[in-house]
């Protein structure tokens, strides 16, 4: 390992029922669902002999529990601030339902700075604490459980993705990440570079 270097590898939670029926999470605390159990094991099996420092995960069950079947036995630390984005009025809502809402057009106007109706976060919000989270990590080798909408917010502050409306898509990302995909990025000297990002191998 590289002297003075974070190696941190991102993973998004396996699937739950809520997924598969296109509904809306966010901190609603769902379970993961058979095909997110099944993920996970495809994912255990890939990451066998591989060795971490930390592992963190996201304090929601479908995150931890991918966590664990994933890395059995690994000690976990939970930090909430690896949560999803709080979706505030559409937690478990279906698509058709957000995409006929005029509140949700007025939020894609500004997802960024303007948070979800209903009491949810921004984008920005949900990229500045996992931010914080990441600046705060110690050299050496790091992963972490997370969301899809989080994931992304963050390499978006990382790196200056855009965020913009994707038609027919409730989120503001023109880019897929799939459930238990490998994001890798390396920490040196301050300076964030992405090295893999929606590895989904061993799905395939």
């Amino acid at each position: 390992m590289t002297s003075g270097t974070l190696h941190l590898t991102l993973v998004r939670h396996g699937a739950t029922d809520w997924n598969g029926a296109g509904r809306w999470q966010g901190w609603t605390d769902t379970p993961l669902g058979m095909v997110g159990q099944e993920q996970a094991g495809r994912l255990a099996a890939r990451l066998v002999g591989r060795h971490y420092d930390a592992a963190y995960s996201s304090d929601l069950a479908r995150a931890v529990r991918t966590a664990e079947l994933t890395l059995p036995g690994t000690p976990l630390t939970l930090d909430d601030r690896l949560r999803e984005l709080n979706f505030g009025k559409y937690e478990g809502a279906g698509t058709d339902d957000v995409l006929h809402d005029p509140e949700y057009h007025d939020w894609q106007l500004d997802p960024w700075g303007r948070p979800a109706p209903g009491g949810g976060e921004s984008m920005g919000q949900v990229a500045a604490r996992l931010h914080a989270w990441a600046q705060a990590l110690p050299d050496g080798r790091v992963i972490a459980f997370s969301h899809g909408a989080a994931i992304r917010a963050l390499l978006c502050a990382l790196f200056g993705w855009p965020t913009v409306p994707v038609p027919g898509y409730v989120l503001p990302f023109p880019y897929v990440l799939a459930h238990t995909s490998l994001t890798t990025l390396t920490r040196t000297g301050g300076r964030w570079t992405l090295h893999t990002y929606n590895d989904h191998a061993h799905l395939e």
